[in-house]
């Protein structure tokens, strides 16, 4: 009984952690686009060619009452707020369309992307991982430092454009502005699994590793218990937590920094939609991407700190 009750107090804690954290972002957010040098309002006006010629002080004074932004900062914000909150982010000001209709029209390829990126990616690394802890400081595990360096140092607009470059311009390979379908997103996808896959294979590394160095190791090797039944029987159980903390992350970063690798290669993906929104300085949209970032990232700590808890019973009593 005790222990269902921890669980369940666990849950609700995390619960409130999310509406938390979801509401200072959002705020954060709303904060920082009020602060913009640019009116809302006379964009709107502009349109999406943004060069309608001279717009009057009266049109755009009238704009601005209609769209609510003569009202207080904690006025707007508590309007935008409750509209949020049943599922309206706004109209974009240059597209004059829901903002969420212009997200949910461009998800596609920055989903199809991102799942492609981290399912090799986690499939390479894991068994990369483990290899490279088991065989510290062989060949193969000075080759993934080495990868991993690499992959750690090298910013993702580089290495789009030397992809750009080569598989595009001089093989051929790919067209410079990808189509559609699952052509378009390969070599993005693969500049996403080469930084992917040297970052995680270190930290996997890294959490093989401690576990290897506890004491219940040593005694499980001097009672005679068999290196790969202590490997796959213990070792790998107790870092499933850790490693899928290392995953999650992976899934934010995928989707909230795919904006300059989807940029670069023209995928008409959300990474795309963002880094448009702020060369137009849409606020609202910029405000929806934000807050679907913040939202799938939240739902997959959430998940990860379920998934931990089923894997292993000390986290999910909190012993």
């Amino acid at each position: 009984m005790k222990r269902g009750k921890t669980v369940i107090y666990k849950i609700c804690m995390q619960a409130l952690h999310f509406v938390i954290v979801l509401f200072g972002i959002s705020f954060l957010t709303f904060s920082i686009t009020f602060l913009s040098p640019q009116n809302p309002a006379e964009l709107w006006l502009a349109g999406p060619g943004g060069n309608t010629g001279t717009i009057s002080p009266e049109a755009i004074a009238q704009q601005e009452h209609e769209m609510g932004l003569d009202e207080p900062f904690l006025v707007q914000y508590g309007n935008w707020l409750g509209k949020a909150l049943k599922g309206d982010l706004g109209t974009s000001v240059t597209y004059h369309t829901p903002v969420t209709e212009e997200i949910a029209s461009h998800m596609g390829p920055t989903v199809a992307m991102t799942a492609v990126s981290l399912a090799v990616s986690v499939a390479l690394s894991l068994p990369l991982g483990i290899l490279c802890a088991v065989y510290k400081d062989r060949l193969l595990d000075n080759v993934m430092r080495v990868f991993g360096f690499f992959g750690i140092s090298i910013p993702s607009f580089l290495l789009s454009i030397l992809f750009l470059w080569l598989f595009c311009i001089k093989l051929g390979w790919f067209p410079v502005i990808a189509g559609e379908g699952v052509r378009g997103i390969l070599l993005p996808a693969f500049v996403l699994i080469l930084q992917f896959t040297g970052k995680m294979t270190r930290q996997i590394r890294s959490v093989i590793l401690e576990q290897l160095d506890q004491p219940y190791v040593d005694g499980a090797v001097t009672r005679g218990v068999t290196f790969p039944a202590i490997l796959f029987g213990h070792v790998l159980k107790n870092s499933a937590g850790p490693i899928l903390t290392c995953i999650g992350i992976y899934v934010g970063l995928a989707f909230g920094g795919s904006a300059v690798i989807e940029g670069i290669f023209s995928v008409d993906g959300l990474g795309r939609l963002a880094v448009d929104s702020v060369a137009r300085m849409d606020i609202y949209m910029l405000q929806g991407f934000v807050l679907w970032v913040a939202v799938i990232y939240l739902v997959v700590n959430l998940l990860v700190d379920i998934l931990s808890a089923l894997i292993d019973p000390r986290i999910r009593y909190g012993q």
